[in-house]
């Protein structure tokens, strides 16, 4: 493995843990939340009681969880630099199309199309937008395990750049469509589900957006729109 591979993949680790992390803060805040106002509830309940005033441990008990949870939701409010933070500078998005397509294997029983265009600058991080693009490629290899059309293309219009990557897979089943950006939302055995989660925290970091739209005349088609890099 070289350096440049090592660098991805060292680049999707953090991408992934920040996906991770971000799922468990905001689950843990809820709980966070629940015990609070149950510990209010329980505290209102021990105020008119004759324990609250004979056993002036019972009022400290509920003011140590009070801090306890404020302490909690403190350490949770900490965030480290996101993965790729700083100046994306400006990426073609050919070149993240032709890296991409280094890092997956692609089955013979698969055909691929491209049509990128040559030079189309993208605001974004370099290896944002590898990742991103790999991701795309790996999801919808996925969903072509008996073979088909694996499509790629770029192209520039009204200010911005889009990815476009199709397969003609069975598609993403009507009932999950509502829930396809959602962490670890799979209907594949043996797959993490964080694939379209990262595209899309990916392209929000670089100001862009995810449309996942029925394949023609089958499977999936995800575009992903940048603001246009510059001349």
């Amino acid at each position: 493995m070289d350096e440049h591979t090592q660098a991805l993949r060292g680049h999707e680790r953090a991408v992934v843990a920040e996906v991770v992390t971000s799922v468990l803060r905001h689950n843990l805040r809820n709980r966070f939340s629940s015990i609070r106002n149950a510990s209010y509830y329980l505290m209102r309940k021990a105020q008119k009681t004759e324990l609250w005033t004979a056993d002036p441990r019972v009022e400290a008990f509920f003011q140590l969880i009070d801090r306890e949870l404020a302490s909690a939701e403190e350490l949770l409010s900490r965030r480290g630099p996101p993965a790729g933070e700083g100046p994306p500078g400006r990426t073609l998005l050919r070149e993240a199309v032709d890296q991409a397509f280094t890092q997956v294997r692609v089955p013979v029983s698969v055909r691929t199309e491209r049509s990128c265009a040559d030079q189309t600058p993208v605001e974004a991080d370099a290896e944002d937008l590898a990742l991103l693009t790999r991701c795309l490629l790996e999801n919808a290899l996925e969903a072509l395990p008996g073979g088909g059309a694996l499509r790629v293309r770029t192209w520039e219009e009204d200010g911005r750049v889009t990815l476009e990557v199709s397969d003609t897979g069975g598609g993403i089943p009507p009932e999950h469509q509502a829930q396809v950006f959602e962490p670890f939302m799979t209907t594949k055995p043996g797959h993490a589900g964080v694939g379209l989660c990262i595209v899309q925290r990916l392209a929000l970091r670089s100001q862009g957006w995810v449309e996942v739209l029925p394949g023609e005349p089958s499977g999936t088609c995800v575009r992903v729109h940048f603001p246009l890099g510059g001349p």
